[in-house]
């Protein structure tokens, strides 16, 4: 065989990835079973960061991940400091089979997943013109995303996600009352598999 059809028949095969069979066994095939993260449009003023931390359960093909955020929400004669954490879970449908754009072998959290996750929030607001704290907020959230996880050279893991979230923010001194509010979230993280 020879020419376009021998070219077309091994892109297909190249692109299906190895059978699970293959891959489990083959030699020096190792799996990473943590990940550390930063959100990229987190940094985007140098005011904040929000990072995570995710762990591989590779029986499942299912990863919990734990996030944590700290940024400056206002500036100027106010101060803001938004504090936050939360929990997902990802499943990685297609992790037996070896990854597209991956470097890594079959077995790991790479490839497509979906998620599903909580956050919580608080919001503090400081005025500093008069010095008194005006007051703070709760934010309680929930997700559902679905995102592709490309592992390129060595461990580096770039996660492009998307989603929808619905969150209830709730005023603690209790002047104002709660409100509950959907949107979409789109993500885009990078990291380190270890």
């Amino acid at each position: 065989m020879s020419g376009p059809l021998a070219l077309a028949i091994a892109t297909a095969a190249a692109a299906a990835g190895a059978p699970a069979s293959i891959t489990a066994s083959m030699p020096g095939a190792e799996t990473y079973e943590h990940a550390v993260s930063i959100a990229v449009p987190s940094l985007d003023t140098g005011r904040g960061i929000a990072g995570s931390y995710e762990h591989w359960l590779p029986a499942h093909q299912l990863s919990i991940v734990i996030t944590g955020e700290v940024r400056e929400s206002a500036t100027g004669d106010y101060t803001g400091l938004r504090l936050g954490t939360g929990g997902e879970a990802r499943w990685y449908w297609r992790a037996d089979r070896g990854p597209w754009l991956s470097a890594l072998p079959a077995g790991n959290m790479a490839g497509w997943f979906v998620g599903a996750g909580a956050y919580v929030a608080t919001d503090l607001t400081h005025d500093t013109t008069d010095h008194k704290w005006l007051g703070s907020a709760l934010q309680l959230g929930a997700e559902a995303r679905v995102g592709y996880r490309i592992v390129p050279w060595r461990q580096l893991a770039i996660t492009p996600s998307t989603g929808i979230e619905a969150h209830r923010d709730l005023d603690l001194s209790g002047r104002l009352p709660g409100f509950t509010r959907g949107g979409l979230a789109i993500g885009l993280d990078v990291g380190w598999l270890f």
